[in-house]
């Protein structure tokens, strides 16, 4: 299976460096959404700041006034208009006063959770739509530079792998805003917050607190680079296996018929459990990492919990007594220990989820690399610095001497010569593979020719403007690509502006009105996935009437007759030579029956054209290459017929 990038564009190793320039070219996509950061931010600190102080109050008044009996601090009697005779100016607080606390406990927990879910649910609303506008923006930006790329790229390239990069890899820009700004920055200053606090109680807890960051930064460092190569070959996997899924589904009707269910289904089997282990290995390295950091946090708590049960048991003064003492906590006790404890417990919590956000940041950044090597392409066609606008058409379109090859050492078209004239439908012939297609993908510059060059009433077209080029060009695939939409959207997505009348009155062209009148909804029914509704032959017709509605002076039919029956084959070319009046037309087919409508022939064979002509012309040459081709296309039909 083909990679999503040829190898030119190959990955470089991500390294430290690398990591830090991937997130930091993520700020164009995120810049727009600055101004709603700041107001998340800004919120979010004012919600932390609540909590926190009504937490430390209420556990305060918890476990110092009801639990433990103790005097409270002015705060608590500011707060909730406490008689200080009862609550401050004692040694022990009565039994009925420390019952009489229960009520201003209740009355403070409640509003505060609402609060807390309120403001959390009103936050995480909005980080949901400021994360999905950057994303949208960095996926519009990926397909954008993908729909840029040209035919040799395409042609190199695997669609399931694009797909994987634009749904999932390009995700990874939220996970990034996340994980390395606004997390970050939250646990950072939960850590900090809990160092001056704990500080505040005694500073060798402080101290133990802030060692404890050494060894999980060195299990970071150590950590990085395999988990990288881990993440990526995980990614890899799954794009390799998102890619055999949609060819699988797409092929699902030849699958059917030659009955290779079970050899499908074992080849996914397989391919599926190879993502698995690259994904689950990768899991289990980060898990091994946060275990690690588990450890060395879990050690750190021990400590501390164990040095404060004993200063609380000996009911030593606190540090900062002076400053705890409005909060009721200037000596040692078991608010003293919850208060210091749940603080150390967050802090080292914080520096915890840390180390997992770094952890996981080596996904983002290898998701994120995938993303910009995308990104980083440079579309092979672009307008000139000097392009103009294509002029009104008005003689022929002119192949001089083009040569093309999707590899330079393979070449499908070489030194090719062809003129095609205005009013006149210009077929041309040759076996699959010798590269008609490939001469209208020229035409429209899709690609670019490694030689030679493509002139519309002897404009050079790399002089013109792309987008002006491709507007007077109107094309019918032979893939008779349809969309779940309806039978007029999708006449009408090659002109869009199209009314109703012109729809209808290309479909009559293509001989299409005809059933489709006869459907549920006329040109209302909705056509569903692919139009697996409609016949082969039915699609066909759409798709040149969607061609013919464009109203393009230039007109490019690919395989436009290989679905049809002789008789609509018939009616559809000569609607098509009565339209085409004023017009260039390009008929590429192999079908005899299709090139004797033909004003003009060319035969391409092997990448050459070897000749050129009307088909009565070219047959009345006795050695002619084109009477030979036709003689053994008529050979072979008549074998076929009788075989």
């Amino acid at each position: 299976m083909t990679a999503a990038l040829p190898a030119q564009h190959a990955a470089p190793d991500l390294n430290f460096r690398r990591v830090v320039h991937i997130f930091a070219r993520t700020w164009p996509f995120i810049r727009p959404a600055a101004p709603h950061f700041v107001i998340f931010v800004a919120i979010s600190v004012v919600i932390a700041l609540f909590a926190f102080g009504s937490v430390f109050v209420i556990t305060g008044l918890m476990n110092g006034g009801i639990v433990a009996g103790r005097p409270l601090g002015d705060m608590h009697l500011a707060i909730y208009g406490l008689d200080p005779a009862t609550y401050r100016d004692v040694d022990t607080l009565a039994p009925a006063a420390r019952l009489a606390l229960r009520w201003p406990v209740i009355l403070s927990t409640v509003p505060l959770i609402l609060a807390a879910v309120g403001g959390g649910l009103s936050l995480y609303y909005y980080s949901v739509w400021i994360f999905q506008g950057i994303n949208q923006r960095m996926r519009l930006a990926l397909i954008d530079r993908l729909q840029a790329q040209s035919l040799k790229f395409h042609a190199s390239a695997s669609t399931g792998d694009a797909i994987y990069r634009v749904y999932q890899d390009s995700a990874m820009v939220t996970q990034i805003i996340r994980s390395i700004f606004l997390e970050p920055l939250m646990f950072a200053g939960r850590y900090v917050f809990a160092l001056a606090v704990v500080a505040a109680f005694d500073p060798w807890l402080a101290a133990m607190l802030g060692f404890t960051v050494a060894p999980i930064l060195l299990l970071g460092w150590k950590f990085s680079a395999p988990l990288r190569h881990a993440f990526r070959r995980a990614r890899e996997r799954n794009s390799l296996l998102t890619s055999w899924i949609q060819e699988s589904i797409l092929g699902v009707r030849v699958v059917k018929a030659t009955r290779n269910e079970e050899s499908r289904e074992r080849v996914f089997g397989q391919r599926s459990l190879a993502a698995f282990e690259a994904a689950f290995k990768a899991r289990v390295m980060l898990t091994v990492l946060g275990i690690l950091a588990f450890v060395a946090i879990g050690a750190a708590v021990l400590a501390a919990q164990s040095a404060a049960a004993l200063w609380s048991n000996a009911e030593a003064s606190t540090f900062a007594r002076d400053l705890l003492l409005g909060f009721g906590f200037a000596v040692w006790s078991l608010g003293s220990f919850t208060a210091a404890t749940t603080r150390m417990g967050d802090g080292l919590g914080a520096v915890n989820a840390l180390i997992a956000i770094w952890g996981r940041a080596q996904d983002m950044a290898v998701g994120l690399g995938r993303v910009f090597e995308i990104l980083d392409l440079e579309p092979d066609v672009l307008d000139a610095a000097d392009a103009e606008p294509m002029p009104q058409f008005a003689s022929d379109v002119c192949f001089r001497q083009v040569t093309f090859g999707y590899r330079h050492e393979q070449r499908v078209l070489e030194a090719v010569d062809l003129v095609a004239e205005r009013d006149a439908v210009t077929a041309i012939l040759g076996t699959t593979g010798s590269g008609k297609s490939t001469m209208m993908a020229l035409l429209l510059r899709l690609a670019d020719p490694q030689s030679g060059n493509i002139e519309i009433d002897g404009n050079d077209i790399r002089g013109l403007e792309v987008a002006s080029l491709r507007a007077n060009i109107a094309i019918a695939t032979q893939e008779n690509v349809l969309f779940s939409d309806t039978v007029l959207e999708n006449i009408r997505y090659a002109a869009p502006g199209a009314s109703r009348a012109q729809a209808v009155a290309a479909a009559k062209v293509a001989c299409a009105d005809e059933f489709i009148t006869q459907l549920p909804q006329g040109y209302n029914t909705p056509l569903g996935q692919r139009a697996a509704k409609l016949s082969s032959g039915q699609r066909q017709r759409i798709v040149i009437a969607r061609a013919i509605v464009k109203d393009a002076p230039i007109l490019i039919l690919d395989e436009p007759t290989a679905a049809l029956d002789a008789e609509t084959e018939l009616r559809v070319l000569d609607n098509l030579k009565t339209w085409g009046k004023g017009r260039c037309v390009f008929l590429i087919t192999h079908r005899l029956s299709t090139v004797r409508q033909a004003t003009r022939v060319a035969l391409l064979r092997d990448g050459r054209i070897v000749e050129t002509g009307s088909h009565d012309v070219l047959m009345a040459r006795p050695d002619g290459a084109y009477r030979r081709f036709v003689s053994a296309e008529t050979n072979v039909g008549a074998s076929v017929r009788h075989g």
